[in-house]
């Protein structure tokens, strides 16, 4: 998992209603009805329960300590969505007693190397990578309208690409991977069938609809911008430089937390 800084995650905190804005506008739905989809679960059952769902939210100090804001913007993701959820006081060990003790259903924790949701009644662990790239495809696929048999470019081929290819082969879209990595890129086509590509810059033009799930930075030039490209970016930092993002701009999907957390509660709330 990429490591975030504060001055990525505090500022989202107060601009989830532009943000839902701007998905609706792109994709044709807001947040939740993204996250809802990528689990396969109708908006009106969430709603049904939300009202009696409570999440806690740790903060974990192992690796690098927790970053400022990181549990705070957790906790307004899944608010925003109505539910019920809160930063506990206590850190580690004692945060988790906290929220268990506070009747918490779900539990959300992260340190350097995974960030989790646990459904404590159901022993079931959601894990964000997986969750991100099934949201990320979800999102690629309403802004696209469908993906069966459509080219679709995976870059970068580590725990999220990997979620994004099995998420692509249930569309029936056609994959096409990258990585730098190339045995990365080797076991993605073991397991999905994909298409091994070497050379972007060949490439880039013939592939309209990309997943960027790779830490790659400003590969992505102008020059592989047309009209019809449409980009689900989950990787940090963008892969877009910046004279790609003023042209792709209206058709990107990108975040830092918010589709991942929102996935990743849904599928811990409902073992999917």
């Amino acid at each position: 998992m990429t490591r975030l800084t504060s001055e990525i995650v505090i500022p989202l905190i107060s601009e989830l209603d532009r943000y839902d804005r701007e998905l609706n506008k792109k994709t044709g739905k807001n947040l939740k009805q993204i996250a809802a989809e990528s689990v396969g679960i109708d908006v009106a059952e969430i709603d049904d329960i939300a009202s009696s769902i409570s999440a806690a939210v740790i903060p974990i100090t192992a690796d690098g300590g927790v970053i400022d804001g990181f549990v705070d913007a957790v906790r307004a993701i899944i608010s925003h969505m109505g539910f019920n959820a809160f930063v506990t006081k206590q850190k580690d060990v004692s945060g988790l007693a906290e929220g268990v003790e506070r009747g918490a259903k779900i539990v959300l924790l992260a340190d350097d190397n995974r960030f989790i949701a646990v459904n404590l009644k159901e022993c079931f662990v959601a894990d964000n990578s997986e969750s991100t790239g099934k949201g990320f495809v979800t999102a690629l696929k309403l802004m696209a309208e469908d993906l069966k048999e459509r080219k679709v470019l995976v870059i970068g081929a580590g725990k999220v690409g990997l979620s994004a290819m099995s998420r692509l082969k249930e569309y029936k879209a056609a994959i096409a991977v990258y990585d730098i990595d190339i045995s990365k890129a080797e076991k993605a086509s073991e397991l999905f069938g994909t298409v091994i590509l070497k050379d972007l810059n060949d490439v880039f033009r013939h592939y309209q609809l990309i997943i960027d799930a790779s830490p790659a930075k400003g590969i992505l030039k102008k020059e592989h911008i047309t009209p019809y490209t449409m980009i689900a970016a989950c990787g940090l930092p963008l892969i877009l430089d910046t004279e790609a993002l003023k042209l792709v701009k209206e058709r990107l999907v990108h975040d830092p937390l918010q589709i991942g957390v929102a996935t990743m509660f849904f599928s811990a709330l409902f073992c999917r």
